[in-house]
């Protein structure tokens, strides 16, 4: 592999979207040229400005090369850019004498654009369109002040042509990226209201990549009560979001049809996935929360291989440790625990993901450690101001997804609303 094409997969290999991509490249460019600009064009006609480099750093552009973030529509009619996309090989090479040329050309963004790459003491300049399926899909526009070698803009052309590819890659991706998470919030319910507890939730896809797909949480209401759930289905795509929703709507449907202990709800629900079909791997809980009094709550949940909850009381906050029942979708007739504990008023129960805690330069158990102490020292925080300071301390940057479910026992009984007034006032 040439060495500049090599050095260009090396740096580029983990760019996170079409910006990043182009703003490395461009950057690793201005050892090769004494200015690089790096552009994207979007459908139908718009081109718009990613980067500008010089040796020394960002480039202060000439007033006809556009602003440093310029976006400007008609991209595919006007200027120079029309010539690229019907060049051979979509390179153009102009060197001073053609410049000079089209400095005085008749169609003005020409003559504009030609005049300010040669403002900027260009005597050599380069075009490389950056093609996807036929079609430029970016372009590099490189100048030199004492010229290219022919072995220079081979490499060049090279790495246009890499690019175009990437680019087409990383536009794939974001797009499969926005479907799973479109189909992942639009299965995120809303809460219900519920006299004496507060709830609160948080969705956050990944901050990079197709790492989205496979969590959710859920809130309801039955003959049971209060149906709390979170959940991750395996996998991390716009398949892992369509089976996560294929087990969310299997778990309310069996939820709302038996009054029956959770352990019995997700049995069913494992049961029902594997005569279906389903090949649908996931952990979960999922909590039923019925008031037993005026001031205490019994909590009845059971675990198919899931991170444990999280109780706060008093200040204080525990990992609710059981010993974990099997995952869904490995064996639909493994027996299933119910476990029960009882909620107080100024209680909190938190269920999360594993997206919230992961990080593979720590263990689970150290990042559980963590999570507890944090959640600990917001204890007294209502369950959205406690959510937020999660996606805080552990949110940013996270390459999975993550949801949270917070249940408050409010501390005071809720008031009841005023009676309204009978008859005529």
């Amino acid at each position: 592999m040439p060495y500049l094409l090599g050095q260009v997969v090396r740096t580029t290999a983990g760019a996170a979207d079409a910006e990043q991509l182009l703003d490395r490249v461009a950057r690793i460019l201005t050892d090769w040229a004494d200015w690089v600009i790096a552009d994207r064009l979007d459908e139908p006609d718009l081109i718009v400005r990613v980067a500008a480099y010089g040796r020394s750093g960002p480039l202060a552009l000439p007033g006809g090369m556009g602003r440093a973030t310029a976006r400007r529509s008609a991209a595919g009619t006007v200027g120079i850019l029309p010539a690229l996309v019907g060049a051979p090989q979509r390179l153009l090479r102009l060197r001073d004498d053609e410049l000079h040329d089209l400095a005085r050309a008749d169609e003005p963004h020409v003559a504009l654009q030609a005049s300010a790459a040669l403002s900027l003491g260009t005597q050599d300049l380069l075009l490389v369109g950056l093609v996807a399926r036929d079609t430029v899909v970016g372009v590099l526009t490189l100048g030199s002040c004492s010229g290219f070698s022919d072995e220079q803009v081979a490499e060049i052309a090279d790495v246009g042509a890499h690019l175009g590819v990437a680019l087409d890659a990383t536009r794939l991706l974001a797009g499969q990226r926005t479907l799973a998470t479109a189909l992942q919030t639009s299965l995120l319910p809303a809460l219900p209201a519920i006299s004496d507890l507060r709830l609160a939730a948080r969705y956050q896809p990944a901050a990079r990549g197709l790492s989205v797909g496979g969590d959710w949480y859920d809130a309801f209401v039955t003959a049971s009560g209060l149906v709390v759930v979170i959940g991750d289905a395996s996998g991390h795509d716009v398949s892992a979001a369509v089976r996560m929703s294929d087990l969310r709507n299997l778990l309310r449907a069996h939820a709302v049809d038996h009054d029956e202990p959770p352990s019995a709800v997700v049995a069913r629900l494992d049961r029902t996935a594997a005569t279906l079909g389903l090949e649908a791997t996931a952990t979960c809980v999922m909590g039923q929360v019925r008031q037993l009094s005026t001031c205490t709550w019994r909590l009845a949940w059971t675990s198919a291989g899931h991170l444990p909850p999280i109780h706060v009381r008093n200040g204080r906050a525990v990992l609710v440790e059981t010993d974990p029942d099997l995952m869904l979708g490995v064996d639909p007739a493994t027996a299933r625990a119910d476990h029960h504990r009882d909620l107080v008023r100024g209680d909190t129960l938190l269920l999360y993901t594993d997206g919230l805690i992961e990080l593979p330069t720590q263990s689970l158990d150290v990042r559980l450690e963590l999570l507890r102490r944090t959640v600990e020292e917001h204890a007294q925080a209502d369950p959205d101001e406690l959510l937020e300071a999660l996606l805080t301390a552990f949110g940013t940057g996270a390459t999975d997804d993550i949801a949270m479910l917070a249940v408050r026992v409010l501390p005071v009984p809720a008031q009841a609303e005023p009676s309204a007034p009978s008859g005529p006032a």
